[in-house]
């Protein structure tokens, strides 16, 4: 695990921006508490990192307001009382020279705010090989934030969140595996390591490693009571030449762990090999073995709440949608896959490979269908987003609802396509075919109609089979509890 170095080490206060040095400036009302001196820097550790340290004469509260006429007007969070305060700036532009105001205030409301004085820093570049990477971006995304988990060969990779317009605003490098990244409750972030479950804050600091998580990978999703709930994974070694396989057959089984930080424990509570016979050919969808030489049997790429506290799987290595009971104890239904549910009457409407499924509010089911293995027959292999109407009565699947790029684009492997309060869909395509080597990876936000709204293509050096965007996805509104006072123009 790259652990960050602590932000802002070399900070000399007296040594700041040409705000510098001030005498006692305005005074908030009501406290006679005034700025004395001030001054802003960038980290050294994070290009998108600033800090603004503020003296005062006396114990008081204070915020800052940041502003750039492009990038947007911004407010951070007020601080705790004090003499001293280290005031951290988030929710920048690479690059982007901002201006700034101190703000004391007479309470804990932010209300009877004296402005203070002013000041400019100006972030840096973003770091290779995030700096690197050729970013073009259109149009405007519902969302206020939009994440992006980018990898690069080994899986290895960086989290970045994109403000509406596309443009970085935030990220976390030289991660080990480049997965997805949920925000809790407290602020900081949680992520997936290969052995483990690392927290971090906004600022990049690691505050938790959770060793015993059990093989971690894909998803993780940060339920309402606090707990977070993930695919783990295990190995199984079994004779399966009497399946036409080989003697030491190494399968990948998946369970699902449920991680409680008020506990400070993980405890599994589902197992796919309690659920299916992983010895049986017939639970079996084929599929490459990896490059260790083992096959991924249940390949859980997701994990989300349902409209009745259910539990959605997609579990790409069967072509699978499944829904697990609120308890874990049983099955409700299987949707493709081996011993499905429902027969599709449209055969053009499977998915193959399928990432991302979750319920909507109306109980269809949403997927990134990958299109992988997709026979001739239904159309061949091309990525799409897919919604389909579960008619429970008549055991049938049929699609009411698709999004394909136009041209088609083929994403083998990695994907999202998620549902947005706006009613837009957040679609990314991770991956290209192999053979094209000069496309940019796609990600786009549609309309209900199929139209773009939102639009950012990411196209980098490395060949595509070493490059990959995992997933594009919202659930983070503000990084460090700042507030929008003007959005990006």
């Amino acid at each position: 695990m790259h652990v960050k170095k602590k932000l802002l080490p070399s900070l000399l206060f007296g040594l700041l921006t040409a705000a510098g040095v001030l005498g006692a400036a305005s005074a908030a009302a009501d406290t006679g508490a005034g700025v004395v001196r001030h001054g802003a820097a960038v980290s050294d550790a994070n290009a998108l990192v600033a800090e603004v340290r503020v003296s005062l004469n006396r114990a008081a509260l204070v915020f800052v307001e940041y502003d750039n006429p492009q990038a947007g007007r911004y407010r951070t969070a007020l601080s705790a009382p004090g003499a001293a305060h280290v005031i951290p700036i988030v929710r920048l532009r690479p690059e982007t020279t901002y201006d700034y105001t101190i703000f004391v205030a007479a309470d804990a409301g932010g209300r009877e705010a004296a402005t203070g004085p002013s000041g400019r820093f100006t972030t840096g570049a973003l770091p290779p090989p995030l700096g690197d990477l050729r970013v073009q971006a259109t149009g405007r995304s519902s969302l206020p934030l939009v994440l992006s988990s980018y990898r690069r060969t080994g899986m290895g990779g960086d989290f970045v969140l994109w403000d509406e317009t596309g443009a970085t605003v935030w990220y976390h490098d030289q991660v080990v595996l480049a997965g997805p990244l949920r925000q809790l409750a407290s602020g900081n972030f949680l992520f997936p390591g290969r052995l483990n479950l690392t927290e971090i804050t906004p600022l990049g600091e690691v505050v938790n490693v959770v060793g015993e998580a059990g093989a971690p990978h894909h998803e993780l999703t940060v339920l309402d009571d606090g707990r977070a709930i993930y695919p783990g994974r295990e190995v199984l070694i079994f004779d399966d030449s009497a399946n036409g396989g080989p003697e030491q057959a190494r399968f990948l089984v998946d369970n699902l762990r449920i991680w409680d930080p008020a506990a400070g424990r993980v405890e599994q509570v589902w197992d796919a090999k309690e659920a299916w016979d992983v010895r049986d050919p017939g639970q079996r969808v084929p599929g490459p073995t990896r490059d260790d030489g083992s096959f991924s049997w249940t390949h859980v790429n997701s994990v989300t709440t349902g409209t009745r506290g259910n539990v959605i799987l997609s579990a790409r290595g069967r072509d699978q949608v499944v829904s697990l009971s609120p308890d874990f104890g049983t099955i409700a239904w299987q949707l493709s896959g081996p011993d499905s549910d429902y027969e599709f009457p449209n055969p053009g409407d499977r998915f193959y490979g399928q990432h991302t499924a979750t319920q909507l509010a109306n109980g269809n089911i949403l997927v990134f269908d990958n299109g992988y293995g997709r026979p001739e027959a239904e159309g061949g292999e091309y990525s799409r987003a897919l919604e389909l109407r579960l008619d429970a009565a008549a055991g049938t699947a049929v699609k009411v609802w698709e999004y394909r790029h136009t041209p088609d684009v083929y994403s083998p492997r990695g994907g999202s396509a998620y549902r947005l309060g706006s009613g837009n869909t957040l679609v990314n395509f991770s991956t290209v075919e192999d053979h094209l080597t000069d496309a940019p990876l796609i990600a786009v936000e549609v309309d209900a109609a199929g139209a773009e709204v939102f639009r950012v293509e990411t196209l980098d050096a490395l060949p595509p089979a070493d490059r990959s965007r995992y997933r594009v996805y919202g659930g983070v509104t503000a990084i460090m509890g700042e507030t929008v006072l003007r959005p990006p123009a």
